[in-house]
């Protein structure tokens, strides 16, 4: 049952995609970070083979980072911060590792193709982890986006004044009072969780291909 959050809430994935221009519908995001309990789009078996994948990276992982001075992983990551507007923001990432200097490295494992926005997702919890977590207050934090066969590192410069003012731009987006239009398409709708229920414009498979007619030309 759909019912209104408390107070505004948004999970880094959510604001990751946005930034990137992963998502030109914002209106779904800006839903999400106002209520909750929504019935959600069945998923498929493509979802439950990333589950499998993704965990059996993470336990790799984990053992990679042994010999770090502590090593925790997802729900021991989760994290929520609060602006002075009263939003919360919230987020997990997969594994940090504190090194032995003092310093720590947030990793995001991601099972499919490159996305801008998996390395926007890690800078964004390299940003707010130490406001969320006194474990990572006036620690360095650097970050990696670990794909299958490959990594990319972030370094703790990546997170300055100007990429602080795009967090801060997007998220003064899903705060306005004004919900934004909705932008559905099939290629974004085929991803959403949300149903007609509470977005009566998506497009569901059945609407995705027109029929295709002949050219007169």
């Amino acid at each position: 049952m759909t019912v209104a959050r408390p107070g505004l809430y948004v999970w880094v994935t959510w604001l990751a995609k946005l930034m990137a221009g992963e998502v030109q519908c914002h209106w779904a995001a800006h839903f999400r970070a106002r209520y909750m309990g929504y019935v959600k789009a069945p998923s498929d078996f493509q979802a439950a083979a990333w589950m499998v994948a993704h965990n059996q990276c993470l336990d790799e992982l984990c053992r990679e980072c042994a010999g770090a001075a502590a090593v925790f992983k997802e729900d021991q990551n989760q994290f929520r911060v609060t602006r002075k507007s009263g939003t919360v923001v919230s987020g997990k990432p997969d594994v940090i590792a504190l090194d032995h200097s003092g310093g720590a490295t947030v990793y995001d494992i991601k099972t499919g193709s490159p996305r801008h926005s998996d390395i926007i997702q890690v800078m964004l919890y390299m940003l707010m982890l130490p406001y969320g977590s006194p474990v990572y207050k006036g620690k360095k934090l650097s970050g990696c986006v670990v794909y299958q066969g490959s990594r990319t590192p972030i370094p703790a410069t990546a997170i300055d004044k100007e990429f602080q003012d795009r967090v801060t731009y997007f998220l003064n987006i899903l705060e306005a009072q004004e919900p934004p239009r909705r932008a559905p398409s099939a290629a974004e709708c085929r991803f959403c969780d949300l149903t007609r229920a509470d977005c009566p414009e998506k497009i569901e498979l059945e609407d995705e291909l027109p029929v295709e007619r002949e050219m007169p030309f």
